[in-house]
């Protein structure tokens, strides 16, 4: 009984369990397992997915000792042809121009292991196409980088998601030229995205096509709709400028998320977006302020995605108003498949023409509804 509770039932797990959990920690973390055991040595050097995220280096000694710490893993004597799965590299410490080579070394030696994702988190100028090349890239995640690359002239047939965040394209042109280059895209995540050269085009859209597309996210990024209009899911934040341009019908949309910063548009935008999305099915919409003065009346004809498919909408920060009041009676009378609908009631405005919250619950909640499995819920703090 004794033998069997001291036994070290870890240890007895096979190589590849062991090195799957280590897969889950912090690369830091899982070297500090090299100290239970000569096992744990090799199995720490053949993990495939290595993480450095380290957001607390904040002088160039403790940068100096991160970089070393990653060159063990990503440069000679490690075996040039082992593979890596996973690279991820989080750090808040500016990378200078004369450091620039050290991130450079570590994506290419990414690129000649054949590298399925990529993780970059970090304030650097990126001059050298290198990530951008590499075939067997699968997903891509840059965060806060300056592209300086000028032109990039190969595919990336791997690419299924592309994650872009305050990433600033001195030309805008090498945008266009990697979502071209990336025909499987799947998800597309673009975050306030912009360029460097204020004279540069906007990206092209005759010979931009993402047929595969299912999932995009975007903000502050000019990316036409009709270059994303195959998609299932749609995330749009400042919606409000939607309506100014050319929003194409959205054939297979089923779930769309909506955030305006200010509402000026008012109801009457969002029944023009509805009209372009007939099989939507979820409809989610924050909204921060509310602008627009003019009486909101019921569409002449009830929309189609209303009346046939739509399941689930939700509407944040909703204030009292007779418009808002307007909208929410409007889908709840017309949505015959409605299975739920959530106001968020939080918001408190000393508007004396707005009903307080007790009235705003009690006017909608006297409300017929023409389904009969719709749950109507108020949240607020």
């Amino acid at each position: 009984m004794e033998d069997s509770k001291k036994m070290d039932r870890i240890s007895n797990l096979p190589d590849e369990l062991l090195c799957h959990i280590l897969s889950f920690l912090p690369t830091k973390i899982a070297f500090t397992t090299t100290v239970l055991s000569k096992r744990w040595t090799p199995l720490f050097h053949s993990l495939t997915i290595l993480r450095f995220d380290d957001e607390t280096v904040h002088n160039y000694a403790a940068f100096n000792s991160v970089c070393g710490f990653i060159d063990t893993f990503m440069l000679p004597p490690r075996l040039p042809n082992q593979f890596i799965k996973t690279f991820s590299l989080k750090c808040r410490f500016v990378f200078s121009d004369s450091n620039c080579h050290i991130l450079d070394a570590w994506v290419e030696a990414a690129k000649q292991r054949c590298i399925e994702e990529f993780h970059l988190s970090m304030i650097a100028r990126i001059s050298n196409d290198t990530i951008f090349t590499c075939q067997t890239l699968v997903v891509l995640k840059l965060e806060w980088l300056q592209v300086e690359v000028e032109n990039l002239c190969r595919d990336l047939p791997s690419l299924k998601t592309l994650q872009l965040r305050f990433v600033r394209f001195k030309n805008k042109n090498v945008l266009q030229q990697l979502l071209n280059a990336s025909p499987n895209l799947e998800d597309l995540n673009a975050y306030g995205t912009s360029k460097h050269d204020k004279n540069s085009a906007p990206v092209g859209v005759k010979s931009l096509s993402l047929a595969k597309l299912v999932r995009a996210e975007m903000r502050a990024i000019d990316v036409p709709y009709n270059v994303v209009n195959n998609v299932e899911f749609l995330c749009v934040y400042q919606a409000e400028d939607i309506i100014f341009k050319s929003f194409p019908v959205f054939r297979n949309l089923i779930h769309i998320k909506l955030q305006f910063y200010c509402f000026f548009h008012g109801w009457d935008g969002i029944v023009q977006l509805l009209q372009q999305c007939p099989k939507l099915q979820i409809v989610f919409i924050r909204k921060w302020r509310s602008s627009s003065s003019k009486e909101w009346k019921w569409p002449n004809s009830v929309l189609e995605c209303v009346s046939s498919h739509l399941r689930s909408c939700t509407i944040l920060n909703f204030e009292g108003s007779a418009n808002n009041l307007r909208f929410a009676t409007y889908i709840l009378q017309n949505a015959r498949l409605l299975q739920d609908m959530t106001i968020d009631v939080t918001t408190r405005s000393s508007n004396e023409m707005l009903l307080e919250r007790s009235e705003i619950i009690e006017e909608l909640s006297s409300c017929p509804r023409i389904s009969p499995a719709c749950k109507l819920t108020f949240e607020y703090k």
